[in-house]
């Protein structure tokens, strides 16, 4: 596996993890029972649009670079 693409999915699970986590703590906060779908679904949505923007960033970067 190449390192950008591990850096990605890397990125993608944590940054989706820490914000699924956030907003289950937030629901518990507020009183409201866990919902493992409604976790996921915040896991997949987030992960999903960060490791997006993460490979759009790198792909515009390095097409800034071949340009110089």
């Amino acid at each position: 596996m190449k390192s950008r693409l591990k850096s990605l999915l890397i990125g993608g699970c944590v940054g989706g993890g820490v914000y699924a986590a956030i907003m289950a703590a937030f629901d518990y906060y507020d009183e409201q029972e866990f919902s493992l779908w409604k976790f996921v679904i915040n896991f997949l949505i987030f992960g999903g649009s960060n490791a997006f923007i993460t490979w759009y960033s790198f792909k515009h970067v390095d097409k800034k670079q071949h340009d110089k």
